[in-house]
């Protein structure tokens, strides 16, 4: 069984927090331009909290979603790098069902999504060969 390639064409990411929570969110950073466009701390976008569920008796394991924030409506949070640990993308079965949650909200694919640029080279590097 061949699984089809990662999709990488948009920001949402799981952000690994120090609190220990895994949150799904549209990911970026915040930046200072008056200080040369500098990173002054980062954002999170419709966050939701990802969770482990009972195990099924054919030993999968649903994921479960609830709000990062569920005593606010504000759904952009900002935060320091200090309360990252990790930042990386979902699995697609991850984002098609937050895909889904982001549509129910009013946004759209082409929101969602942006067309990945290439060089136009489909090459191999050179050190591939050897």
């Amino acid at each position: 069984m061949t699984e089809a390639p990662l999709k990488t064409n948009h920001n949402i990411r799981i952000v690994n927090l120090t609190t220990g929570a895994n949150v799904l969110c549209i990911f970026g950073d915040v930046r200072n331009e008056e200080e040369e466009n500098r990173v002054v701390g980062y954002r999170m976008l419709y966050p939701f909290v990802l969770s482990l569920g009972e195990a099924n008796d054919d030993g999968t394991v649903p994921i479960q979603y609830s709000r990062f924030c569920p005593f606010s409506p504000i759904e952009e949070h900002r935060l320091g790098g200090d309360h990252i640990i990790s930042v990386v993308y979902p699995d697609n079965g991850i984002l098609d069902n937050y895909v889904t949650k982001l549509t129910e909200l009013g946004l759209t694919e082409e929101q969602i999504f942006f067309e990945e640029k290439t060089d136009g080279d489909n090459s191999e590097p050179a050190e591939a060969g050897e």
